[in-house]
């Protein structure tokens, strides 16, 4: 912690040095410009002599004179300092530039005995508080990048969490799900329950030790999915008839592990509630920068989907893993369901 507070304090000091340095080459530059190159030695030794003024004068006032009155509603006092410090530091300046600088490298600008008047430490404070001006600017532009990227760290840490939670509560709830599922089967079709259990032993093996990981292959995804769909097929007993295509290269693609299986799992629950049969189709389809998941579940008769979590949790997680280049789209009527995801890469 203190090795990163260090190394913003490093940067903000480099950050500053570099607006004085070019404050100084800037303003000897202009003044060349309009007196001709002999007086940039002048000029030079005049903003190079005087910069300690600035210095102090802009971060007094940006970072002592700011926080004491004007962003705690002192607004009279802030007022007040500010005519202290123009009338204080344009006194200061005028001596300085006029003994220091002319006096030693071109006595024939010296001011006259009368320089010290009220016009010219006027003229000479506002041009000072100019300067300032620029740099508090530059500070409050630096400021609130600064607090944006933080705020956008932040939102991001939070997305980041909120995702690892709910994945990490969908394999319990998944695995709720097939237990249950395997009781069904135990109780009413009991010949069936060993070959139901060495199917989610086979799944659970890569559902819980083998999609670990932010990203995997997309054929472990795509084994997962068959898996899944072979337990549900089985549990129903001829209720849901299955249909599973692949087509293309998937060796190129990293996907989000069981990005869609909550869906499958919501929409397959259905087959459990109700004495309808159902025909789902899952079709996977990989090409050049291309990706297309799509499911469909349909029946002779009606049919309602009542749950909206998965959905938004995978709509959660696509936003995530393929910001502004993914694509999901529901159909939903009374006896059909369809969802598909395109992922553009």
């Amino acid at each position: 912690m203190n090795i990163g507070k260090r190394h913003i304090g490093s940067r903000e000091i480099l950050v500053h040095s570099i607006f004085w340095l070019t404050w100084i080459v800037s303003f000897t530059f202009i003044q060349t410009l309009n007196e001709g190159i002999d007086s940039w030695l002048v000029w030079l030794m005049y903003y190079i002599i005087t910069l300690p003024i600035f210095v102090v004068h802009t971060y007094l006032i940006a970072y002592w004179l700011l926080p004491l009155t004007f962003f705690k509603g002192r607004y009279l006092f802030f007022s007040f300092g500010i005519l202290v410090f123009l009338f204080f530091f344009s006194v200061l300046e005028l001596l300085v530039s006029n003994f220091l600088v002319f006096g030693i490298f071109d006595k024939p600008r010296m001011f006259g005995p009368t320089y010290l008047n009220f016009q010219n430490i006027v003229i000479s404070g506002i041009g000072n508080h100019y300067i300032i001006l620029v740099f508090l600017a530059i500070k409050a532009g630096g400021s609130w990048y600064r607090t944006e990227n933080r705020r956008e760290e932040l939102l991001r840490t939070k997305e980041e969490t909120e995702l690892e939670i709910s994945r990490c509560q969908l394999q319990p709830q998944m695995v709720f799900t097939l237990m249950d599922q395997l009781e069904h089967i135990t109780s009413y079709h009991s010949d069936k329950a060993p070959e139901m259990i060495i199917k989610i032993s086979n799944f659970l093996n890569g559902f819980l030790f083998e999609s670990k990981d932010e990203l995997i292959p997309l054929q472990k995804e795509v084994k997962l999915i068959e898996e899944f769909l072979s337990i549900h097929t089985h549990a129903l007993d001829g209720k849901v008839t299955s249909n599973f295509i692949v087509s293309g290269n998937l060796n190129p693609f990293l996907v989000p592990p069981l990005l869609l299986l909550p869906i499958l799992n919501g929409v397959l629950n259905i087959a459990y509630k109700c004495n309808n049969s159902f025909e789902s189709t899952v079709i996977i389809k990989a090409e050049k920068k291309y990706l297309l998941f799509s499911f469909t579940f349909w029946s002779d008769q009606e049919f309602r989907l009542t749950e909206s979590k998965n959905i938004e949790l995978t709509k959660k997680r696509l936003k995530y893993n393929f910001p502004g280049k993914h694509r999901l789209v529901e159909n939903i009527d009374d006896n059909f369901i369809e969802f598909s995801i395109e992922i553009f890469t």
